[in-house]
């Protein structure tokens, strides 16, 4: 067997009996404590955020992992693009950057793991919100004073809101509309979700926040049952959705199951790796130049119980 022995001249590399000089290596052990091998957490950094007509960069309230992970973004509805770009530190503290390409509600994934994130640029929005408009429309004449029964349907409601509307003797469609305007604007329910509008024989219902057309929403008018009930009021079962609801395009950055090292590597140098006390065939991804870009992701899933640790020639 050849001897080597240190060369102090240069102490990161011994000389062997043949007079070659070679770099000197260590196995490093890399423990991660289970408390902070969390669980992947789609919303961890950014929660749910809606896009507008602007660009706009969000700093305030952003999380970060307990150890550097990757990104993970994604949207609320089919058809969102545009990118997303994330600026933090990398394990080292240095800042990094990652460009993530919206793609709907398709989750993407990121491939540099970040120690903590310091903004978020957010592209502008592809669905303009709009608030959902039903309109109903009264007709008939009183023939007897008492009560109109109309009923809010809404999949906002536990239950549907069934209105007493007090008419009057002779009242037309135009005083008709009006009793039931002023009835519904009463109801705390209904007035905690629309604002209650219209002239002459229209009842109109508008959302308060835009959200995604809601089909059960109805307004329907007729006369009222039993002792006090009125008579000549128009049953009108249905109603118009005059105009859809859009919901805002939103999204979340979070992070994912991609975990980063604390070392850059020409190429994997993973001897033994361990999930919980048992091996496990992690995937190693090393980058010679960006430690950012130096991550493992392991078979089993991280879930904040279980410890890793990984021994690498370094």
């Amino acid at each position: 067997m050849a001897r080597v022995g240190f060369n102090y001249a240069q102490p990161h590399q011994i000389k062997t009996d043949a007079g070659y000089s070679i770099d000197q290596s260590f196995i490093a052990h890399l423990h991660i404590p289970a408390a902070t091998a969390e669980a992947a957490d789609t919303d961890g950094i950014m929660a749910a955020t809606n896009l507008a007509a602007a660009v706009q960069t969000i700093t305030a309230g952003l999380g970060a992992p307990a150890y550097p992970r990757n990104v993970t973004i994604d949207g609320s509805v089919s058809g969102i693009t545009g990118n997303i770009v994330v600026t933090g530190v990398n394990i080292a503290g240095d800042a990094i950057t990652e460009t993530l390409a919206l793609n709907g509600a398709t989750a993407k994934v990121g491939a540099k793991a970040f120690k903590a994130i310091t903004s978020i640029a957010l592209p502008v929005q592809v669905h303009a919100p709009v608030a959902q408009v039903e309109t109903a429309t009264a007709a008939g004449t009183v023939s007897t004073a008492g009560n109109a029964a109309v009923t809010v349907k809404s999949a906002l409601f536990e239950a549907d809101e069934v209105v007493d509307v007090p008419v009057e003797l002779s009242d037309d469609a135009a005083a008709i509309a009006l009793a039931i305007r002023t009835a519904l604007a009463a109801n705390e329910n209904i007035a905690e979700h629309f604002t209650v509008s219209g002239a002459d024989a229209a009842v109109i219902l508008t959302a308060k926040v835009a959200a995604t057309n809601d089909d059960t929403l109805n307004i329907a008018i007729d006369d009222g049952t039993g002792d006090g009930a009125s008579e000549g009021v128009t049953t009108a079962a249905t109603s118009a959705n005059t105009t859809p609801g859009v919901a805002p395009d939103f999204v979340w950055v979070g992070w994912g199951d991609i975990f980063g090292l604390p070392y850059t590597l020409d190429h994997n140098t993973v001897v033994k790796s361990y999930f919980d006390n048992a091996a496990d065939s992690m995937t190693i991804v090393p980058d010679a130049d960006e430690i950012e870009k130096n991550t493992f992701a392991m078979t089993g899933t991280a879930d904040g119980l279980k410890n890793i640790d990984i021994y690498l020639i370094v």
